[in-house]
């Protein structure tokens, strides 16, 4: 038999209280009432109903004060906004939605309406609340956040390449976490017990690269006192790790290429010795065996059967609040003192639509800069929005960041229109050139690369 689901009524009208949990009751709900929000808090204390109907107007904590508090007294609960006020109803619904309600509810609505908002918020939390259980999942068994399709089709993949011992080469971009791909198909092998060691291509000095991958023996060359152990012997029993692999010289590319094949790799001075290691190498790189790029084609494939390709956030949108999240929880578990902070769901959404170039690596950086400049326990959208043109003005901007830059300006854009949004952009861009180049027009025209006549229409125009 399901269990019933338990809802929470918060409203300071006991008639109202009554009447509503009747005919939830009737409709097959546990109900719980309070006729104010201290009550509930109270009892959140004890137990954690399944959702939360709240009143708008209630004395001294009203219903969009507990929507704001509720991420702080249980995080998990849906609730949803009740009100029976028709003056300014858009303003307040978008105000209850920023502040983490998940719906509203007319007090004048049908009870079919009624329970239909209450189901369609069990169902989407339940939903939420799968997609965490996956991701904690994913998390507990390969070490990273996401419950996206593409991250569970790369965990499938790890899974089967792991069970191997071919080498792998993982393709993504920078800071998707390719090192926790690696790390992952190590510690789900056979030689989990055994050491993971991570090198750095790019860092190894081409003069001494083949004596630290493959070591050297005493006399091999001047300074070669004794005999060294290579990469490649260290961690001969567990997995070795060559990061950005495209980055060795192509001298360097051909000794790796008979340590894939035919398995064996000669010390400095020495004679050749098998391999033993399990090799996995990784490269930002876009390549493939058609057409290999910075890497040799027959290196490339050597590794032609566990190429591994690693979604950059573009792909996997639908994690990003996972990832914010996670992030902003380790912040708050290294700085106590503001544990309360937490992103609202506007904040989160918000981000989910700017583009991260850094990819991981780069929410990460935002989440931690953020957390450390917040002054208020709620980051929401516009704190976004206002963080994002405070960096502006301290950090020189990419044309990487013109769509964090439009998305800053969102608003703006919209209610004056692009036309008008372009003309004011365009007038300050004129204006600083102009200073720059001391009022001098068609020194500003020429850096512009504008023609002077059209230049100075514009100027007119734009009343410069």
């Amino acid at each position: 038999m399901l269990k019933k689901k338990k809802i929470f009524l918060i409203d300071d009208w006991p008639d109202t209280l009554a009447f509503l949990a009747n005919d939830l009751e009737n409709s097959g709900f546990v109900t719980e009432t309070f006729e104010t929000a201290k009550e509930a808090i109270k009892r959140l204390s004890e137990t954690k109903p399944d959702v939360i109907l709240v009143d708008l107007n209630m004395p001294e904590i009203n219903g969009l004060d507990f929507i704001r508090l509720l991420p702080s007294l249980a995080p998990d609960v849906p609730a949803i906004l009740m009100t029976s006020i028709q003056d300014n109803l858009t303003s307040i619904v978008v105000e209850a939605i920023k502040n983490n309600a998940v719906n509203f509810i007319e007090k004048s609505d049908s009870v079919e309406s009624i329970i239909e908002k209450i189901n369609i918020a069990i169902k989407t939390h339940e939903l939420k609340e799968k997609k965490f259980l996956e991701s904690l999942e994913i998390k507990n068994r390969f070490g990273f956040i996401g419950a996206s399709s593409a991250i569970q089709n790369l965990c499938n993949s790890i899974e089967q390449i792991a069970a191997t011992s071919y080498p792998v080469l993982l393709v993504g971009e920078t800071g998707t976490g390719k090192e926790l791909v690696a790390k992952a198909i190590h510690m789900i092998s056979k030689r989990r017990d055994e050491v993971f060691l991570a090198i750095n291509c790019g860092t190894i000095v081409d003069t001494l690269a083949e004596s630290e991958l493959f070591g050297h023996v005493k006399g091999a060359f001047t300074g070669a006192t004794n005999n060294k152990a290579g990469y490649f012997k260290l961690a001969e029993k567990g997995t070795l790790y060559l990061d950005e692999i495209s980055e060795a010289n192509s001298t360097l590319q051909v000794k790796l290429l008979r340590a894939l094949d035919p398995g064996e790799y000669t010390p400095v001075g020495g004679s050749p010795e098998p391999v033993k290691t399990r090799i996995i190498a990784s490269t930002n790189r876009r390549i493939s065996t058609k057409n290999p790029g910075v890497m040799r084609q027959d290196l490339v494939f050597r590794f032609e059967a566990g190429i591994l390709y690693i979604p950059p956030l573009s792909e996997r949108k639908e994690d990003i609040p996972l990832l914010a999240q996670h992030f902003l929880l380790q912040e708050k578990q290294l700085n106590q003192t503001k544990y309360n902070v937490f992103f609202t769901n506007d904040a989160l959404e918000y981000l989910s639509k700017m583009y991260w170039e850094g990819n991981v690596r780069e929410l990460r950086s935002f989440v931690r800069r953020i957390f450390i400049f917040s002054d208020e326990e709620e980051i929401s959208a516009k704190n976004i929005i206002e963080f994002l043109k405070i960096q502006s003005k301290t950090i020189k901007q990419e044309s990487k960041d013109l769509l964090n830059f439009i998305l800053s300006y969102k608003d703006e854009i919209i209610n004056i229109g692009a036309e008008a949004f372009l003309d004011n952009l365009k007038q300050n861009i004129y204006k600083y050139f102009l200073d720059e180049c001391q009022g001098n027009k068609a020194e500003t025209a020429r850096i512009l690369k504008i023609e002077k006549s059209t230049f100075r229409k514009a100027l007119e125009r734009l009343g410069l």
